[in-house]
């Protein structure tokens, strides 16, 4: 085996490390995930090596029920196709004339503002997720219905009239 077959080698055997890892464990700092990635045989991680490949990942953080902010593997299908249980998961859709805002059950909406990122438009800028809300910023004020309606369509929401 050349040098290249063995980096690709463990650079998978690391990533697969670290996704079997999320899915069990919880993480509250990228150095606990690179303290157990060394007990794991991986002695030569280091910090910056964790973020990079949590970001290749698209490993995100979440509140738990604790309140505590932990590292989560996205729940994003694979084929990027809007799940009908996605759509389930938001409250409301509307605007102000300024941004579009989209209300979610408290830990949703940083699973509804991936999807966003996943399926970019040209009427979108942008999202930011918090807990409970998602604000989409478009990519002109003048243009925020068309916004709204990208928005909607692009979550199986009904295109109905905003609650402004």
């Amino acid at each position: 085996m050349n040098n290249t077959e063995q980096s690709t080698t463990c650079h998978c055997d690391i990533t697969d490390a670290c996704i079997n890892l999320l899915k069990i464990e919880r993480f509250h700092t990228q150095d606990d995930i690179r303290q157990r990635l060394i007990k794991l045989g991986y002695h030569h991680i280091n910090q910056s090596t964790v973020s990079r490949m949590l970001s290749r990942l698209n490993v995100i953080k979440v509140t738990d029920a604790y309140g505590k902010k932990i590292y989560r593997l996205p729940c994003e299908d694979k084929s990027r196709h809007i799940d009908v249980s996605v759509s389930t998961k938001i409250e409301f859709i509307t605007h102000n004339q300024s941004v579009v805002v989209i209300k979610t059950p408290p830990g949703c909406a940083q699973l509804i503002a991936r999807v966003l990122d996943l399926s970019p438009h040209p009427e979108i800028l942008g999202a930011v997720a918090g807990n409970d809300m998602v604000m989409v910023a478009p990519k002109s004020i003048n243009r925020i219905e068309d916004c709204e309606h990208v928005v909607r369509l692009l979550l199986g929401q009904p295109n109905t009239e905003s609650i402004n």
